[in-house]
């Protein structure tokens, strides 16, 4: 059923959802809250727009376009989440994060080192910097499980996320309707800037980023037994990119279907 972003309308969908339906939260960033093409109309453009056309399903979705993982485990946004946590009764909480936070237009520029004839891709990456920022990354899913646990109405909720996919720098940002220019891509005009022109090269460092990203949700899935990580790499085709950072609508329902049947279904 369609999902909402106000309070009061998915208090209003629970009371009229068929016996057995699944109440979700939604928190996280664009993959959770990109816009359709026509901003009200047109396909299904994020994770949540997809999972929203299950029946089974009653979703608040709180999400924000450009929010990191740290940011919502911080300040207003911290204690937000736990309000809606204390109030509802949820079942799961999906949480899409970590991505702005490491391939971000505020954070990717400072993990890349100018390339020299003596560098290779691998010795581009300032790896301490990198360690600090999934050190960061990690600390707020921990803080997540933390206060699902303290705050949580359903002392059951399960918690899901994903680990994105295998992006690929391209000079495609985002444009209104797909027509009008409305945001620059960034990653793979930073890595031009720093001399890394070859493809593989600027594949190979985001893959790099990507990667220390899931091999720090799934440390913490280890330690909570409600945590799933959902590993979404490797499930988008080439062509099914909207732009450098956001799959189209077939690539994106590709995405919700494999966190429905590897996390909500089963867990």
């Amino acid at each position: 059923m369609p999902y909402t972003t106000d309070s009061r309308d998915f208090e209003t969908l629970v009371e009229n959802a068929p016996q057995g339906s699944k109440k979700i939260l939604a928190e996280g960033d664009s993959w959770f809250a990109y816009p359709r093409k026509f901003i009200a109309f047109g396909k299904d453009a994020n994770i949540i727009d997809h999972l929203g056309d299950k029946n089974d399903l009653i979703i608040y979705n709180t999400s924000s376009n450009g929010d990191e993982a740290v940011s919502m485990l911080s300040g207003e946004q911290k204690f937000s989440l736990i309000k809606r946590l204390k109030h509802n009764e949820f079942d799961f909480l999906l949480f899409s994060g970590g991505g702005n936070d490491i391939v971000g237009k505020f954070d990717f520029d400072f993990f890349i080192r100018e390339k020299t004839a003596e560098r290779t891709w691998e010795n581009c990456i300032h790896n301490d910097r990198v360690e600090l920022k999934i050190s960061q990354i990690k600390a707020s899913y921990e803080i997540l499980c933390e206060l699902t646990i303290d705050y949580s109405k359903n002392q059951n909720i399960k918690i899901i996320t994903h680990t994105y996919d295998d992006m690929l720098p391209t000079d495609e940002g985002f444009e209104l309707f797909d027509l009008i220019p409305f945001g620059k891509s960034w990653l793979h005009p930073f890595l031009m800037k720093k001399n890394i022109t070859d493809f593989n090269d600027q594949r190979n460092i985001v893959y790099h980023l990507l990667d220390k990203f899931r091999d720090a949700v799934n440390e913490v899935a280890q330690n909570y037994d409600f945590f799933t990580v959902v590993d979404t790499r490797g499930t988008i085709d080439e062509d099914e990119w909207r732009n450098e950072i956001h799959p189209d609508s077939s690539g994106f329902g590709k995405i919700a279907d494999k966190i429905l049947q590897e996390g909500i279904n089963i867990v």
